[in-house]
């Protein structure tokens, strides 16, 4: 075991850190409270990362610590070289609980070992090792016979394909290091780039709280200043007012690459924009009743429209003609929703859920009423709601994972790209006048609301929320983004707004993170019901009203370029 003064000094004797050096009778915290041995580590650390060793050195020195003892240095010099026995010794001298921790560091050395033989053809020895090192460890279990199945691989390739595994001259041995190093103490063994990696949080942090964070802008953050970004990014004045309807408009959805916008109305016609020319390419006539919904393809090649008509029609989104009509509900149609493949959507009515596949065929039936839904990324999991009840669905077994309750009805919901949180709004019914409501941020993993946004107003209509400030590569909406980038908190950077209609003609724009209503836009003349942030450029959304237009809003810089690009778009030629 380390002893307890070096688990804190890290190798330094309270002797060795008073041989006449200024530190003697240094208090033990700094100004702002934080413990200063604690501080000399970290920037030895990062002395060292930078190249500076003989700084770093003068500076442990002076402050009469080090940054780890020579059990750790060698401990990790040993993971890294791949001494497997050596390591498995001094595992035992750093202060890793022998109950909980202990096993489990001894089973990950010696899973790595067991790969590296095999990897390296010494096919006896990694038996030996799986048989008489991994199994009476008697830990995880279902690891040690998917590690079994590794001995019929072929060869060195195949081992790192089924392993998923990157072998010994990739990173595998520091992804070990970092695994490892989660059962040892902080003050022990310092996290790899400990400094760099508080100063990220905290420029991170800054970002979060930051109202009108600019995310356009790839310069780097100075760390000689606190973040703060001005309304510069912030979209705020009516791009364009899309006039093409001649009844409300009630849903409006961007196309995954943000080319097009697809808006629907009570007209019973769907129109697709084209955003670059803010022009109607495709006028989608065929819907005998109030159209309620629409949905692109992942791959955006086909739009799905459903409504009042009781049908689902299939468009292709380049001809603009009807693929097919589906006649499957006795009701009215509230919702709809793709898959990650592009060939199979949800259908969602006052009666009950469809899966189906673009050939017409019904794959799943769901007994149950919907009234509004979201499918997940990759495709696994859908949220439903009725009346009261939020639930998610898994679409690998069809069976319900969970279900929350609202206090009051549910008319719309829209899910974050994490997948982790959904915006709700609710209403009072009966109710024949708007009022005050709030919407709701819920944490689905929670089960419970994280956050609520007062101020809209709804009361008799639909009103659609949607998280804002996104911009990226359109990847949440196909289905591509990976789990890394799902479990990243800058992906919640991006969406750092909620945005709402209200039966007042105005649209809220809210902080996501502290609530604050950051501003309020004024131009509809009648009920605002559906809002939609557009997937790549994050200083622009589109609102959707009951005066029969569509709204796309931007920054004054953004309203500049329009006119300057409609001017060469309009000007005859010479």
């Amino acid at each position: 075991m380390i002893p307890e003064s070096e688990k804190h000094n890290t190798g330094a004797s309270s002797s060795s850190r008073s041989h006449g050096t200024d530190t003697d009778m240094a208090p033990n915290t700094t100004t702002l409270g934080f413990d200063r041995v604690e501080i000399a580590r970290l920037m030895i650390q990062s002395l060292k990362a930078l190249g500076y060793k003989h700084s770093a050195q003068t500076l442990a020195t002076e402050a009469g610590c080090e940054l780890e003892s020579q059990a750790v240095a060698q401990f990790r010099e040993c993971v890294l070289s791949g001494a497997w026995d050596t390591v498995e010794q001094l595992s035992e001298q750093l202060d890793i609980d022998p109950v909980e921790g202990l096993p489990t560091v001894k089973f990950l050395i010696r899973e790595q070992k067991f790969l590296e033989l095999l990897e390296s053809g010494h096919i006896k020895s990694a038996l030996v090792v799986l048989r008489s090192e991994l199994t009476p460890l008697n830990k995880n279990m279902e690891r040690v016979h998917t590690l079994t199945s590794f001995m019929m691989t072929s060869g060195a390739d195949d081992l790192r394909q089924r392993a998923e595994w990157d072998g010994s001259e990739g990173t595998s041995r520091r992804k070990l290091l970092a695994s490892l190093q989660k059962f040892i103490s902080p003050a022990v063994m310092v996290p790899e780039h400990r400094l760099e990696t508080l100063l990220k949080q905290a420029t991170e942090q800054q970002i979060k709280n930051c109202f009108y964070h600019d995310s356009r802008s790839d310069a780097p953050y100075s760390l000689y200043s606190d973040h703060v970004c001005d309304k510069v990014g912030i979209p705020s004045v009516t791009r364009q007012v899309l006039e093409g309807h001649t009844n409300e408009v009630w849903y409006i959805s961007f196309s995954h690459d943000g080319k097009y916008l697809a808006s629907t109305s009570v007209d019973f016609r769907v129109i697709i924009w084209d955003l670059e020319t803010f022009k109607a390419v495709h006028t989608l006539q065929g819907h005998t009743g109030h159209v309620s919904c629409c949905s692109w393809s992942p791959d955006d090649s086909l739009l799905v429209t459903a409504g009042f008509d009781k049908t689902v029609k299939l468009w292709d989104t380049q001809t603009g003609t009807l693929k097919s009509n589906f006649q499957k509900h006795p009701d009215i149609v509230t919702c709809l929703g793709w898959l990650p493949d592009s060939n199979r959507f949800i259908s969602g009515s006052e009666k009950f859920m469809l899966l189906m596949a673009t050939s017409g065929d019904v794959l799943h039936t769901w007994s149950t009423p919907v009234r509004d839904l979201a499918i997940t990324t990759d495709g696994r999991i859908l949220v439903a709601t009725n009346l009261t009840n939020i639930r998610q669905i898994s679409l690998v077994d069809m069976t319900e994972i969970s279900r929350f309750e609202e206090m009051d009805d549910i008319t719309a919901i829209s899910l974050s790209r994490d997948n982790r949180h959904l915006l709700v709004n609710t209403t009072v019914k009966p109710t024949h006048l708007p009022m005050q409501r709030e919407v709701h941020l819920w944490d689905l993993r929670e089960g419970k609301i994280k956050r609520k946004y007062s101020g809209y107003q709804q009361g008799r209509f639909v009103i659609r929320p949607c998280f804002g400030g996104g911009g990226g590569d359109g990847r949440r909406q196909k289905g591509l983004l990976s789990e890394d980038d799902l479990s990243d908190e800058s992906v919640q950077y991006k969406e750092r707004f909620v945005v709402s209609g209200s039966e007042d003609s105005k649209i809220h724009l809210w902080h996501r993170d502290n609530g604050h209503l950051v501003q309020t836009f004024e131009g509809h003349t009648k009920a605002v019901t559906c809002v939609a942030w557009h997937p790549t450029n994050p200083t622009m959304f589109a609102s959707a009203s009951d005066d029969h237009t569509i709204r796309i809003w931007g920054t004054p810089e953004d309203a500049e370029r329009d006119m300057e690009r409609t001017k060469d778009v309009d000007m005859p030629a010479i």
